[in-house]
């Protein structure tokens, strides 16, 4: 019966004929069966089977990789997609019945808690355009109504002005699936967008009118408006990971801090399951210490 290194061997050689399989994948699937087949021979035996490689073989792989090198689940799931795609071969070319992976689940991956702006750093982004011109006033209109309408990129650039009710305290926006919800925007918004609109914004005459125009009267592009959002951060200094979804997390995370319920919060981003929003709770973690420590005995 073949081994389980020479059926690695066979494996390898015929990823690396396969066309159109990129060479880093290749890597991967060696660098990783290499490191299971060093770990069941040392650990069982040299010569190790194929045909007796179990379930319980690969699941004390992975809990070697888990516990004993304290890999990330991430790192430990590639692992495992490599074992699934060598055992798999494996059971068509018919050395085995039944892939030893086969039921073996991939390590939950802890959801990664939202970057956020906090007050001095709003307060730094909102400085750097210069509003000594019209494109200077456009791009802090766009950058407050970011911060604190909490509109998607693709929503703001798809705002016309027929959306707006500025005095009414208004915003219609579409989101995805063409859903439709009212945010009323802050007065800081209010005030740039009227402001741009009335004294900045060049005429159009075209149906619908973009509220957000290029420099050549087009509506603006995400990616222009990605770029303003780029072009602020990089000149204030922050943190590259700031982007246009960045500062949606941040307009949730100051609604929480403020005292919005967390369907409040749904609503206004537009959210379609409160699951989703509720991953803005842990910015509420230290107002939470401090409500337990007034406990008193």
């Amino acid at each position: 019966m073949i081994t389980l290194g020479n059926a690695i061997d066979q494996f390898l050689r015929h990823a690396r004929d396969q066309r159109g399989l990129a060479s880093h994948t290749q890597l991967a699937y060696e660098t990783d069966l290499r490191d299971m087949l060093a770990y069941l021979s040392n650990g069982y035996s040299e010569n190790l089977k194929l045909g007796d490689v179990s379930t319980l073989h690969a699941k004390d792989y992975i809990a070697h990789l888990r516990d004993d090198r304290d890999l990330k689940p991430k790192s430990v799931s590639r692992h495992l997609s490599s074992m699934r795609q060598f055992f798999d071969w494996c059971v068509q070319r018919e050395y085995l019945d039944i892939s030893p992976a086969e039921n073996l689940r991939n390590p939950k991956t802890p959801k990664k808690l939202p970057h956020y702006l906090v007050t001095d750093e709003i307060g730094s982004l909102l400085r750097q355009p210069d509003k000594s011109d019209a494109i200077g006033n456009r791009d802090y209109a766009i950058l407050v109504t970011f911060l604190f309408t909490g509109m998607r990129l693709s929503e703001l650039t798809g705002l016309n002005l027929e959306d707006l009710d500025l005095e009414g305290r208004a915003i219609r926006i579409y989101g995805k699936g063409s859903k439709e919800r009212l945010v009323p925007p802050h007065r800081v918004v209010v005030e740039a967008l009227e402001n741009y609109i009335r004294n900045h914004r060049p005429a159009t005459h075209g149906q619908p009118e973009p509220v957000f125009l290029s420099r050549k009267r087009t509506r603006m592009t995400s990616r222009m408006a990605g770029w303003v959002v780029r072009k602020a951060v990089r000149q204030a200094g922050l943190s590259q990971r700031t982007t246009p979804h960045k500062l949606r997390h941040t307009f949730a995370t100051q609604l929480l801090h403020r005292g919005a319920n967390l369907l409040e919060i749904k609503e206004l981003l537009g959210h379609n399951e409160l699951a989703t929003t509720s991953i803005y709770t842990h910015t509420n973690v230290d107002r939470l210490k401090k409500a337990v420590d007034k406990i008193t005995l």
